[in-house]
């Protein structure tokens, strides 16, 4: 295990496969970690890293404020400071991440994997407004989506994230601005932001596990 720092955060970067080549990320959904991937590792002909984002896995937490995917890209452009190209994938919340990494560092991210998971809805696209911004029992909450908060100051912050508000056009700009970008889809419905990402020209579309996302982005770009 790496470890790197965003800001005063250190950050857990595994290596779950070494290798020679061009590098795969892979970022883990909301309340997930690097160990989601362990079990076994995506194929891919490279070396194949996992980043616990803050706030999960052996990742440090943040206090005093709120986790948003913003602050996530910035864990993850960390990561990708260390790797310099690569293909990023990501789960649910990851793939929101790995998103925003694509859109913003297209000259280190080859291509995008996006995959369903926890805490890709995030929000909406429409502002909700207290008393509904943050339910009663927040450490309940925050354990029932898998998350292990130190306290209920740390509760209300992750679970920020399915407050969250993401316009489609903002998650479409970030696409545009890629090198390319693959959406894994499996027929459930999607939010706002992921269909107005279908609708960029650099955006391709496959069915089926992650390896099938994967055996796409290696047959264009490998």
């Amino acid at each position: 295990m790496m470890e790197l720092h965003n800001a005063r955060v250190a950050l857990a970067l595994h290596t779950l496969r070494a290798g020679e080549g061009l590098p795969l990320l892979l970022l883990h959904e909301l309340g997930g970690s690097a160990a989601d991937f362990r079990g076994e590792p995506p194929p891919w002909p490279g070396p194949v890293r996992a980043l616990d984002l803050s706030g999960h896995g052996h990742s440090g937490r943040v206090y005093g404020g709120g986790y948003y995917p913003e602050l996530w890209a910035a864990d993850a452009d960390a990561a990708l400071a260390t790797l310099g190209e690569a293909v990023v994938l990501g789960a649910g919340l990851g793939a929101y991440v790995a998103l925003l990494l694509a859109g913003g560092r297209p000259e280190q991210v080859r291509c995008a994997a996006l995959c369903p998971g926890a805490g890709l809805a995030g929000g909406g696209s429409a502002p909700r407004f207290p008393p509904d911004v943050l339910p009663p029992d927040i450490e309940t909450t925050a354990r029932a989506q898998g998350l292990q908060p130190a306290s209920r100051t740390d509760a209300a912050a992750l679970v920020c994230q399915d407050v969250y508000v993401r316009p489609p056009d903002y998650a479409a700009r970030f696409a545009a601005a890629a090198r390319r970008i693959v959406l894994l889809e499996d027929g459930e419905p999607r939010p706002g932001w992921w269909s107005a990402v279908r609708e960029v020209a650099a955006v391709a579309r496959c069915h089926g596990p992650r390896e099938a996302a994967l055996a796409m982005v290696r047959a264009e770009l490998l």
